[in-house]
């Protein structure tokens, strides 16, 4: 029934008769199988087996996680493990649900083979295609950069001697040049870091650095664009205080939504940073725009990596925040915080609030 298709198939299910019975089936049809009876056995047996295809899970696993609970875990540590779902008939909308979250799809109970063998080449396709596609997005990302940095490099070099020869309309195409080749480092380096944050490539630095200094380094690289379109980026926050934690992609979080702050402020308008301590020591921080306004059931999405897939959705006027959300939702997670975003149709006015943990010590892990 396979011809060449030689699976391996993780079976989570609490009951034993069921395992036995299913593994058998299966083995006989030239799948490499092997079974858990809770959560945490079966991520444990697929940290030993990373190779797995699918995993064949049982919604209702009984004392501890549960099927629904477990898949998320699966996900975020398995990215190319094809999850199907295992249910009664009286579960079927849990079954769906589970889809939303990730799973590829659900069987119900008992166990029919031959449903079961119909989804093994698709979920074999998909594992393949997603492997196939971070490969080539790395290998595209890597040829990006090059250019990209040469670009950057040569500009800066002529910056000097050929500013003083051109008109103010030309300085100004030459920064917005300039800028523009800078915007594509910064989505080059987006992508490439949430590629690592997927397959746990992440290694997370802890060091001491002043925030006010910064935050200061970033709001300095929109003065020039500031002062031309009398924009202003106001900070309140503390002056001297000591934050421990990764000082890059603390760095590249305030990039990012400062970022997306500066390209939807009207001409006149005012960005506002807060920045706040708590009693632990972890940093908070709201970063407020004029002129843009996010639809209530749109404020999860806009940190999805296919936000734009959404929005197309959507009426026209509603604005695609790029990758860069993606990205501090992801790094804001592995520095212990959470980010959300507020946005009032007043005015208009958007919020972005993200916290950090404060970490001491040598460095840590993702």
């Amino acid at each position: 029934m396979l011809e060449n298709i030689k699976p391996t198939v993780l079976i989570i299910d609490d009951e034993y008769s069921i395992c036995i019975a299913i593994s058998g089936l299966l083995e006989e049809f030239g799948c490499a199988v092997f079974y858990a009876q809770n959560a945490d056995d079966g991520l444990m047996l697929l940290k030993k087996n990373p190779q797995t295809d699918i995993v064949l899970l049982d919604i209702d696993l009984g004392p501890g996680l549960s099927g629904d609970e477990v898949l998320p875990k699966i996900k975020a540590q398995f990215k190319y493990v094809q999850v199907i779902m295992f249910t009664s008939q009286s579960a079927l909308e849990m079954g769906v649900e589970c889809i939303k979250k990730g799973a590829m799809d659900y069987l119900t109970k008992p166990f029919q083979e031959k449903k079961f063998f119909e989804k093994v080449p698709i979920a074999l396709e998909k594992k393949k295609l997603l492997r196939l596609n971070d490969l080539y997005m790395g290998i595209l990302v890597h040829d990006l950069n090059n250019p990209v940095q040469y670009s950057l490099g040569a500009l800066e070099f002529l910056k000097p001697s050929l500013m003083p020869l051109l008109s103010d309309q030309q300085k100004d195409l030459f920064q917005t040049a300039q800028k523009g080749v800078e915007q594509i480092r910064v989505m080059i380096a987006n992508i490439l870091t949430i590629s690592k944050f997927e397959n746990g490539l992440i290694s997370l630095k802890s060091e001491g650095f002043s925030i006010a200094q910064e935050v200061k380094a970033i709001t300095a690289q929109f003065d020039d664009e500031m002062v031309r379109s009398h924009r202003t980026i106001s900070v309140c926050g503390p002056k001297d205080d000591i934050l421990h934690s990764d000082r890059e992609l603390f760095s590249r979080i305030l990039l990012n939504i400062l970022s997306n702050a500066v390209r939807y402020t009207p001409y006149g308008g005012n960005i506002s940073i807060i920045l706040n301590k708590t009693e632990g020591s972890d940093l908070s921080a709201a970063i407020s725009n004029t002129g843009s306004f996010i639809e209530e059931e749109m404020r999860e999405v806009v940190f999805d990596k296919f936000a734009s897939v959404h929005l197309e959705r959507k009426p026209t006027g509603i604005q695609n925040f790029g990758l860069g959300l993606t990205f501090c939702k992801l790094a804001v997670g592995a520095l212990g915080g959470a980010i959300r975003v507020e946005s009032t149709r007043e005015g208009p006015e958007t919020t972005f609030h993200f916290s950090i943990k404060n970490h001491r010590g040598p460095n840590h892990g993702a």
